[in-house]
């Protein structure tokens, strides 16, 4: 046991090391970002890491920009929108597919399947036309109408469900529940972290989606955070110090959630 102690403690070692290493590599563009934030014009056109006098008024900039804060709401509230229903989508068809008995059950599975190999970008035109026609050009219909539903997270949730067993659906029709309270009470949190991970991947896609909110928002005011960050004219005006001021204040929300979204799935994974 004494010769084994020394081995356990280098494993030990390296094991810190590496992790700090990786930590670093993935804090560091993180660190650069809020760094060049406050760069003056002359800082960028230098090899820096820190400012040599931080520009605080990068951010006066950013944030007194008149279009600025309806961006970050459009992007907000249609994300949170968009991965609220989706998840909620989601979850409902999965529990069909996985707990009900139905004719046609598995040609909606494969419809549903078939979505996966269809490119988004070739369907581009005629979902323009489609939201066109409805007349929900400019609004947060139209922006999210594209991201109720993924064949791919489907599948992931369904494998969750599958893995829970249909006894459990069982007792708890036997226990008088009807399937909308199992699915609220016992099969939602049974797979938490797998929904919570749908709900965020949801969230960061919608708000980094730049091609179809740029298709179907014309006005300044409609527009998102990823659509109108081009549209501030920080770049043509050489003021880089104020885009970049602009992209760490539409970071802060995504990591505050994320923080958000590790306890959940930690707290999920230990009630499990």
């Amino acid at each position: 046991m004494r010769n084994r102690r020394p081995v356990d403690r280098v494993k030990f070692v390296t094991r810190k090391f590496l992790l700090a290493v990786l930590a670093a590599a993935v804090a560091f563009p993180l660190l650069y970002m809020l760094s060049s934030s406050l760069f003056s014009a002359r800082d960028f056109n230098q090899i820096h890491i820190l400012p040599e006098t931080p520009v605080w008024a990068n951010y006066i900039k950013a944030l007194s920009h008149r279009h600025f804060l309806s961006y970050i709401v459009n992007s907000v509230g249609t994300a949170l929108l968009a991965s609220i229903l989706r998840t909620a989508v989601i979850i409902l068809a999965a529990f069909a597919l996985t707990h009900l008995r139905f004719r046609g059950r598995n040609a909606v599975f494969a419809a549903l399947v078939l979505t996966l190999f269809i490119p988004q970008e070739a369907l581009l035109y005629q979902n323009y036309r489609t939201v066109a026609s409805l007349g929900l050009l400019d609004t947060w219909a139209g922006i999210i109408a594209t991201s109720l539903f993924s064949g791919a997270q489907m599948l992931l949730v369904m494998g969750s469900f599958m893995s829970l067993g249909h006894e459990t659906y069982d007792a708890a029709r036997i226990d008088g529940a009807s399937d909308l309270m199992y699915i609220h009470s016992v099969l939602v949190p049974l797979s938490g972290p797998v929904v919570i991970t749908v709900f965020i991947q949801t969230l960061i896609t919608v708000f980094n989606s730049y091609l179809w909110p740029l298709l179907v928002t014309n006005r300044p005011g409609s527009r998102t955070i990823q659509v109108g960050i081009t549209m501030l004219g920080f770049a043509e005006s050489g003021e880089t110090g104020a885009q970049m001021a602009t992209i760490t204040l539409i970071s802060i929300p995504f990591l505050v959630i994320l923080a958000i979204a590790k306890r959940k799935i930690q707290n999920a994974l230990i009630r499990r």
